[in-house]
């Protein structure tokens, strides 16, 4: 018995397919395209980072600012890694990764991280995967067009 519809594993592996030749054939759209997902990752990092991590509070309030977990906030350059293209989302302060990760206080006890990063990371995961499939769907719309469809 015959069925109509599409097999999910299937779509998946054609998507993967198009984003490889997406990729290859407009480079310079495709860098740019992973620029800003990572520019707008940031953006849902650092709301978690403002709501999750305090502020230091103390009198060296000129060291405070250029050293502020909140002001660390950065995009990299986008990047190959392996064959995939990649753009880092990250926090340039010093003690970031402490933030992160937690870290042993020095009376022993310790502080558990934030998981600002990671958090972002699942909550960003909808919005990418729906840009990623925009961003496709433009790439076969502009290629169709250009094929004389």
């Amino acid at each position: 018995m015959a069925q109509d519809g599409f097999l999910f594993g299937e779509l998946s592996e054609f998507k993967q397919e198009l984003m490889r030749d997406i990729k290859q054939n407009f480079p310079k759209e495709t860098e740019k395209f992973i620029k800003k997902e990572a520019g707008k990752c940031l953006k849902v990092a650092k709301k978690i980072g403002k709501k999750n991590v305090g502020t230091s509070k103390g009198t060296k309030k000129d060291w405070q600012e250029s050293k502020s977990y909140h002001n660390g906030f950065k995009v990299g350059k986008a990047y190959k890694y392996g064959n995939d293209l990649c753009c880092r989302a990250y926090n340039k302060a010093p003690h970031a990764h402490l933030i992160e990760n937690g870290h042993v206080n020095v009376d022993g006890s310790f502080t558990a991280g934030k998981l600002v990063f990671k958090l972002a990371e699942l909550e960003f995961l909808t919005q990418y995967l729906d840009d990623a499939e925009d961003f496709m769907y433009q790439y076969f719309d502009e290629t169709s067009k250009g094929k004389g469809h």
